[in-house]
């Protein structure tokens, strides 16, 4: 099985979600294809409900096949073997995405007439609400055609965005990065935040069904986040009140993965002396987790010399005056 995942953006990080999720499920792949917003997997397996907690990847195809854009295209389109995909008792709908901005002709009639053809103008088209959609992607002067097995749900993240929670702040992240940085900590059943601030990080995790357990040193962002987790139906938390210096003391256990974003400028009130405070605080960390842990931070940091390994960096700008380093450590 090839499967297509249509990235958000050329980025780094949004191929790593898809990759860490693979390996959290213990999931063999090969890499077939990756070049921009495009990344195709060659797997064993057809079960792989678990794509639906991704939070960088607007789309997944199964694939049905993919040539280049030439004289035979028509030809080619009129080949494919539909059945394996379509029947007679399902609607379906056809789109295409074009990435080349240069004018192909209309490969989508094209593509819904060869799967009228295929089935004698017997199966029904629905372009409303169909029970499946043949999606067909051009480029770099090739069409990639597959059937869609996830669609990421625009609407339920926009109402999550920071600012239209009952509790707010404004340096809290967007909800898909959240998403994107607890499947990278490889989290499969559990997660720990030690500074929930306003919880952006435990509601995803709550929503893709994992136990969520948090800290904070500020008593309204203890209250807040337990607000924000209940506006979203997400009623089974463990939030408290300490300091993220002393995670062993106050759970008295380990978690299996450790995501959070790490308090800075005029939002931190732990520590006068924040290098000191951080020190303390991630050592706190290191020895609290099992598997991975994802640490968003406004600042390059040693996490080599308190004895992290770090596995994997990544910089990008979250806000308009502010670049966050995303520190994948072991």
């Amino acid at each position: 099985m090839k499967v297509l995942f249509f990235l958000s953006g050329n980025n780094i990080f949004a191929k790593d979600e898809v990759f860490s999720l693979f390996e959290s499920y213990e999931l063999k792949y090969e890499i077939i294809y990756d070049e921009g917003q495009l990344l195709i997997l060659k797997i064993s397996k057809s079960n792989i409900d678990f794509i639906s907690r991704l939070g960088l990847t607007h789309f997944v195809l199964d694939v049905i096949c993919d040539f280049d854009i030439d004289k035979k295209i028509n030809e080619n389109i009129f080949d494919i073997d539909w059945d394996s995909r379509l029947s007679l008792d399902r609607t379906y709908k056809v789109r295409v995405k074009n990435k080349d901005k240069i004018e192909y002709g209309n490969l989508e009639l094209i593509i819904a007439k060869s799967i009228s053809n295929f089935f004698k103008d017997k199966i029904k088209a629905n372009l409303t609400n169909p029970m499946d959609e043949i999606v067909g992607i051009i480029f770099r002067h090739r069409l990639f055609i597959g059937k869609k097995i996830f669609e990421r749900n625009k609407e339920g993240f926009n109402i999550r965005k920071p600012q239209l929670r009952p509790f707010f702040s404004p340096t809290s992240i967007d909800p898909r990065i959240a998403r994107a940085m607890i499947n990278i900590s490889q989290a499969q059943k559990e997660i720990l935040d030690p500074f929930v601030g306003t919880g952006g990080i435990l509601i995803e995790a709550g929503l893709m069904g994992l136990d969520t357990y948090g800290i904070d040193i500020e008593e309204k962002s203890v209250i807040g986040t337990k607000m924000n987790l209940l506006n979203y139906e997400i009623n089974s938390f463990d939030i408290r009140l300490g300091d993220a210096r002393k995670i062993l003391d106050i759970f008295g256990r380990t978690f299996e993965s450790i995501a959070t974003d790490a308090p800075y400028g005029r939002s931190t009130k732990i520590d006068k002396d924040k290098e000191k405070m951080y020190n303390e605080c991630f050592s706190s960390i290191r020895e609290s987790f099992k598997k991975k842990c994802m640490i968003g931070l406004d600042r390059e940091y040693p996490f080599e010399d308190i004895g992290f390994k770090i596995d994997k960096v990544y910089s990008f700008r979250v806000h308009k005056s502010l670049i966050r380093h995303f520190y994948l450590l072991s």
